[in-house]
């Protein structure tokens, strides 16, 4: 196992900044996933720590010791790709024991390792048969399995779940959270489902244009967002962001108005800066927002699509300042598009961001 530490990191390629001064520490045993949008440099980080890319300025280390200057094969890390890049005309067996006899591991040493890989990985079934012969999600028990028989320090996963179905993919994200705790090696997962990030990860590391917007656990991420970029990406429906503009301040009670004339009441840790007339980001998660009752002060709009999915159903309401508001409820059989509908939201439950996009702090 390591510790895993990554310090003012860059890469170019030529005169294109693809990773930005990036400090990380990940700990030993730690499971942490690199998260963002297609383009962000999350697969390029994790080929750095790899040793497949050259880091352009900056320090890799693993257990306080640097790397940069180290093979991958030297840098004891396994690799599994989102293609699975098994041998065709090798059974699982071989495939997984390949590497072990390149490495010139004896035959106990090969037979052990493998064998106890399968029985971790429940594949002892499937050693006798050819890549052809297998699933999906069995192909990637197999490529997982190959990289475990090097009892490695450190897993690096790259996108391994994109190429499965659904069911599939969470299936294998029980396995792989499964095969963490089991094993207690350090894993580094990059993906662009945050779904996956959000049920595997013990730290999540939110990427944008190379650089590291926030690194947290899941469930801080979600809920104190540093600025509006994590705040839109984390969260599925992804919170609602609507432009605002302050009215008064009491307390620590701010009160807005928006487009169309709705206003709605927050709460916030500190008002100072808050003065009328500010203009401000209100962000409302889906699940957060309830009836508003009649005559009192909420968000309005026209139903413009209902989304049923068995225990819940998503809401979209037309709004005049852009993108729709969106509702996520477990009683929406009686609302039809057309349909009028106000909303509004506990105090405590809105967040603010100022005019550069940051956070400020909540009343919670």
């Amino acid at each position: 196992m390591a510790a895993i530490a990554l310090n003012t990191v860059s890469k170019s390629f030529g005169r294109t900044d693809v990773i930005r001064d990036v400090d990380l520490a990940i700990e030993d045993g730690e499971f942490v996933v690199f998260v963002g949008p297609s383009g962000c440099g999350k697969s390029t980080l994790l080929r750095l720590i790899a040793g497949l890319e050259d880091i352009s300025q900056g320090q890799i280390l693993f257990d306080g010791e640097p790397v940069d200057e180290l093979t991958p094969s030297e840098r004891g890390i396994a690799m599994v790709f989102q293609s699975y890049a098994l041998y065709p005309h090798m059974n699982v067996y071989d495939n997984m024991a390949f590497g072990l006899k390149l490495a010139k591991v004896g035959r106990a040493g090969v037979e052990e390792r493998v064998r106890e890989a399968a029985r971790v990985l429940q594949i002892e079934h499937l050693l006798t048969r050819k890549p052809k012969e297998l699933s999906g999600g069995q192909r990637q028990r197999v490529a997982i399995g190959r990289a475990i028989v090097r009892n490695p320090r450190a897993f690096l996963f790259d996108e391994p779940l994109s190429n499965l179905d659904a069911a599939l993919r969470v299936q294998m994200r029980i396995e792989i959270a499964r095969l963490h705790r089991d094993l207690g090696t350090t894993m580094i997962y990059v993906t662009h489902d945050q779904i996956e990030a959000m049920t595997l990860a013990d730290r999540i590391v939110v990427l944008n244009g190379g650089r590291v917007e926030q690194f947290g656990r899941p469930l801080e991420l979600y809920r104190h967002p540093r600025n509006l970029f994590v705040a839109g990406f984390i969260g599925s429906p992804r919170m609602n962001l609507l432009p605002a503009t302050v009215d008064a301040c009491t307390g620590n009670s701010v009160e807005l108005h928006l487009a169309g004339g709705d206003r709605i009441s927050v709460t916030v840790a500190d008002t100072e800066g808050l003065r009328s007339g500010r203009n401000v980001t209100l962000g409302l998660r889906p699940e957060h927002l309830l009836p508003a009752d009649a005559g009192t002060s909420g968000i309005g709009g026209e139903v413009i699509a209902v989304e049923h999915l068995g225990g819940e159903s998503y809401v979209y309401l037309s709004r005049p300042d852009g993108d729709p508001l969106v509702i996520k409820t477990t009683g929406a059989g009686d609302i039809r598009n057309g349909q009028t509908l106000r909303v509004t939201a506990q105090p405590g439950d809105a967040y603010l961001f100022d005019t550069d996009g940051q956070a400020l702090p909540r009343g919670d």
